[in-house]
């Protein structure tokens, strides 16, 4: 998947039956944590991180991460 520069990454999606709730960013594929404000990769900024704590960050990639969940 192609992300376009100036936008931020986004996580990749989380399915609803898995016990792995480890949040991976769409552009290089790889774990990020939530004291991370960008991919330890490629130095994007990833979904969460205009946020101004670390639980703020969770909260946001985690919406971002079940956004296609039926609730």
């Amino acid at each position: 998947m192609y992300i376009n520069d100036g936008y931020l990454v986004p996580i990749i999606p989380l399915q609803p039956q898995g016990t792995n709730s480890t949040f991976f960013t769409y552009c290089c594929e790889v774990a990020i944590c939530d004291d991370e404000a960008c991919c330890p990769v490629c130095g994007r900024e990833v979904v969460g991180a205009s946020e101004e704590t670390n639980h703020a960050w969770h909260r946001v990639r985690w919406a971002n991460a079940t956004s296609h969940w039926k609730r």
